[in-house]
């Protein structure tokens, strides 16, 4: 396999031969970039959260999230681990509940499975392993 070195400015990738770009850096930073701000709007605007929230769940300052949004900055891997969770979450309450209300529904709602907290507040404290264990269990059929 050979490498053609021109890059294509219009894309910011380096293309092979065989025409199939390999993706650079800062292509990569761009496409985690955009992650970023799917994964805050899906949760903003779907889930009724705000950037307090947000900052809640991964534990950084509110202006933090505003500059991610914004694309001024850089999440961390921590930071990226925890939206991992939180795309997750998000993927999990698609695939259980048929209503977008639903899932806010129940976002809001005590949880026996949470031994009664409500996901909203186990958000807004980091906690989303929890969420993410409760609502595999509802997936996988079993409703405590």
């Amino acid at each position: 396999m050979t490498i053609d070195t021109t890059n294509d400015v219009s894309n910011n990738a380096t293309v092979l031969q065989s025409g199939m770009p390999i993706m650079t850096d800062a292509l990569v930073k761009e496409l985690e970039l955009k992650a970023v701000r799917s994964t805050f709007n899906k949760f903003m605007k779907g889930y009724k959260l705000d950037n307090a929230d947000l900052a809640a769940a991964l534990q950084v300052d509110r202006r933090t999230i505003q500059r991610y949004r914004s694309g001024d900055s850089y999440p961390t891997r921590r930071v990226r681990n925890g939206l991992a969770d939180l795309r997750e979450i998000s993927i999990l309450l698609g695939e259980i509940f048929s209503t977008q209300e639903g899932a806010v529904r129940w976002l809001n709602t005590s949880v026996p499975l949470l031994k009664g907290r409500r996901p909203i507040d186990l958000i807004q404290k980091g906690k989303l392993e929890e969420i993410i264990t409760a609502l595999e269990t509802y997936a996988s059929g079993a409703f405590l």
